[in-house]
C-alpha cells in the first residue's frame, strides 16, 4: 500500500468513526433519565422510540466496521496490518513497538468484539431465527469501546503524519444540540400544560 492509499483509508476511516461516535452521543442523550423529560419526549414516542433504536443499531454498524478483519474493508485492523507490513513507509514515526502496542490493544477487547459482531450479524445486518454465541453489550463497555476508538485511531494518524483528531468537538455538539431538542419538548409539555390549566379555570 502507498501512503498515500494509507492516508486515504485513514480519512474515510475517520468518517466512520465520527458517524458512530455522532450517533452513539445522540442515543445517549436522549436516554433520558428524570422523569419530565422522559414524558416530554413520550408525546411524541412514535418518532423517539424508533429514532433512540435507530440510532444505537447504526452505532454498533459503525464500530464493528472499524474492526472488521475482512481485507476488503477499511478498517482498523486493517490499516495496522498494512503498518507492520510497511512500517517505515506508512507509520514512520513509529517503532515496531509501537504498533505491536496498538495491535495488544485492539486484542484486549477481542471478547466485546466477538459479541459485537455476533450482534451485527445475527440481529441487525440478519435476522437469525436462531442465535449463536453471546450478543449482550452493556452501556459501560460500549462507552470504554469508543475510547478505544479514538485513541487507537489517533494513535495510528499520529505515527503516519503526527496528526490527531479531536473527537471531543463532536461529542459535545452532539450532546448539547440533543439537549435543546429535549428542553423544546420539554418547553411545548410545559405549554400545553398552562393552557389546559387556564382553558379549566375559565370554565
Amino acid at each position: 500500500m502507498e501512503p498515500q492509499e494509507f492516508k486515504r483509508q485513514l480519512d474515510e476511516l475517520r468518517t466512520i468513526i465520527t458517524d458512530g461516535i455522532a450517533y452513539f452521543s445522540v442515543w445517549r442523550g436522549l436516554m433520558v433519565e428524570d422523569e419530565v423529560s422522559a414524558h416530554a419526549l413520550n408525546r411524541y414516542r412514535g418518532l423517539f422510540l424508533p429514532a433512540r433504536n435507530a440510532l444505537l443499531w447504526m452505532a454498533f454498524i459503525q464500530f464493528s466496521k472499524v474492526f472488521d478483519p475482512d481485507t476488503r474493508t477499511i478498517s482498523l485492523r486493517n490499516l495496522l496490518l498494512a503498518a507492520k507490513a510497511d512500517r517505515e513507509n506508512l507509520t514512520p514515526h513509529a517503532s515496531e513497538d509501537n504498533l505491536q502496542k496498538l495491535e495488544e490493544q485492539i486484542d484486549t477487547n477481542e471478547d466485546l468484539l466477538q459479541r459485537l459482531k455476533s450482534l451485527r450479524d445475527q440481529r441487525i445486518a440478519h435476522h437469525d431465527a436462531n442465535i449463536t454465541g453471546d450478543t449482550r453489550l452493556l452501556y459501560g463497555e460500549t462507552q470504554r469501546l469508543v475510547e478505544e476508538v479514538k485513541s487507537i485511531y489517533n494513535s495510528l494518524t499520529r505515527y503516519h503524519d503526527r496528526s490527531t483528531t479531536s473527537f471531543e468537538y463532536l461529542v459535545r455538539e452532539a450532546e448539547r444540540h440533543t439537549a435543546e431538542v429535549v428542553q423544546i419538548m420539554r418547553e411545548d409539555k410545559e405549554k400545553r400544560l398552562q393552557r389546559f390549566k387556564e382553558s379549566d379555570t375559565t370554565t
